[in-house]
This record gives C-alpha cells, structure tokens and sequence, in this order.
C-alpha cells in the first residue's frame, strides 16, 4: 500500500533554511494559477502550503488578495520577513484554521504529495470556500513523472517519488467526497531556463543537478535517504553529459502530456 505519510516540519524546516535560492516563483506559473482562480479584487484566496511564500507574493502581486498558510514556522518567518503586509498563518491543511466560506479561491504548488488524507483536506478546502470558488493545485501525476529521464539515472528516487504522487483517479476520488468538480487540467512543462528549480527542473539543463543547493531544495533529493544511489547516479550523468550518450537517453522519454499540471476543481 502507498504510503502518504505526512513528512515532519523538521524536514521542511531544514529545506527551508535556504529554499529561496533556488525555488523563486516561476512569473509564467503565478500569471496561470491567478488566471484560472478567476477571483476578482478584493476578493481573498488561500495559499495551502505556502512555504516561504514565493507563490504567495506572487499571484498578489496579480491583483488577487492572498493569505499564506504552512506548517514550518521557519518558512512562515521566511515568508513574513518579505512581504509583512500580507497575512501568514501557522497550520495544517486537514485542518484550515479560517470560517466558512471564508475564500473566493484557494491554490496549492507541489504540495499534494505531501498530504496524507485527501478527503479531509479536500473537504476543508470545500468548507473554506464561497459557492463558485476554484481550487487550483499545481502537481506531477505518476504517468508524467514516469515520463521524467530522471528515472535513467535515480531509478529508486523516482520510484519512491512517483508512489508519493496521487494519480488522477484518486484526486478525483476525494475531489468528490468534498463536493467539489474537476473543471480543467491544465498541461505545464518545464521552461529552458527555471528560476523554480523542482523536481524536474533539470528537463533541458541536466547539469543542474550538480549543484548541491538545487538538490537541497528538492524534497526527493532531501527527505529520501538515497545519497549512494544519488552520487552513482550523477557519476553516470556527468558521464553521459560528456560522451554526448545524454541526448539518446532523454530522447527516451516522452512529454506528450507535459511535466506538469494544473487541476483546476470548483465548489458546487
């Protein structure tokens, strides 16, 4: 069986220690999520774990009001230190700390692999949310970060990361338990130079993955406990890299149905 255990805040805290070197919101990816809310000003959304905030300061910075939420006391001082005017709030996402009816919207990035319980948290985002409000979670599904070259060269990383990612069917699952209706999917591929360094950052910059500080602030690279398979593997990379046998092995891999995505669900 999967396990979706909820990763400890002592983890989140070590990543957070230096994740804004690395995981700076991608202003493609902030305009999408702030287009597909389509909430109108002052209208208030939810950030759902907001780290340090990137994503946050981000769609505000798109005319939408944003309140930021998070488990890491860490990342929340991270995120209040940049942009004090806005509203930080300590807590867990089975449990929203907010009334009824208390947003036009809310929005995730790379969180849902994360969470243990989807029908509780998806039931907390529908409780939260005004009639007509959208939810907008950025993720990978498994069939894409199967599709990741990735997998040629940290095969149990990805393995263990891919079983971490819920599939569509058990998004949709609990997006009905919550009453709450898949409206879209929105494709998104990795741009050819990031500024938002996750998991597949490296798509068109393989040597990216060198840099220890990237992989610090990438959660399968961090919390997996793979550093012998991790070190082989970028040995065979740097290899690959040099040889030119690089470009023969991400060709392998298709992107057909992007490297990322967008879910878009609305309250009914």
């Amino acid at each position: 069986m999967t396990d979706y255990t909820r990763p400890s805040a002592a983890i989140y805290d070590r990543i957070g220690s230096g994740y804004d070197r690395t995981r700076r919101a991608d202003p493609t990816l902030a305009t999408a999520i702030a287009k597909l809310l389509g909430v109108e000003f002052p209208a208030p959304v939810l950030d759902i774990g907001c780290g340090t905030g990137n994503y946050t300061i981000a769609v505000a910075d798109r005319n939408v009001v944003t309140i930021g939420l998070d488990q890491s006391t860490l990342m929340l001082r991270r995120a209040r230190a940049k942009e004090p005017r806005l509203e930080w709030v300590a807590g867990q996402a089975e449990a929203l700390p907010f009334a009824d009816a208390s947003f036009a919207g809310a929005f995730c990035t790379m969180t849902l692999h994360h969470l243990q319980d989807f029908d509780a948290v998806f039931s907390e985002i529908a409780r939260v949310l005004k009639p007509g409000g959208r939810f907008v979670a950025f993720t990978a599904l498994p069939e894409q970060a199967e599709q990741f070259w990735l997998n040629a060269y940290f095969p149990e990383l990805m393995r263990r990361a891919v079983e971490r990612m819920p599939s569509q069917a058990r998004i949709e699952a609990s997006l009905a338990v919550a009453k709450l209706k898949l409206v879209d999917m929105v494709p998104f591929n990795v741009p050819e130079n990031p500024v938002d360094f996750v998991l597949y950052c490296g798509r068109h910059r393989p040597e990216v993955y060198f840099d220890a500080k990237v992989r610090g602030n990438i959660f399968a690279f961090t919390a997996l406990d793979l550093a012998q398979e991790v070190g082989q593997g970028l040995a065979r990379l740097d290899e690959d890299i040099s040889t030119g046998r690089f470009g023969e092995v991400a060709a392998g891999f298709s992107h057909a149905q992007g490297d990322y995505v967008l879910i878009v669900a609305e309250k009914i």
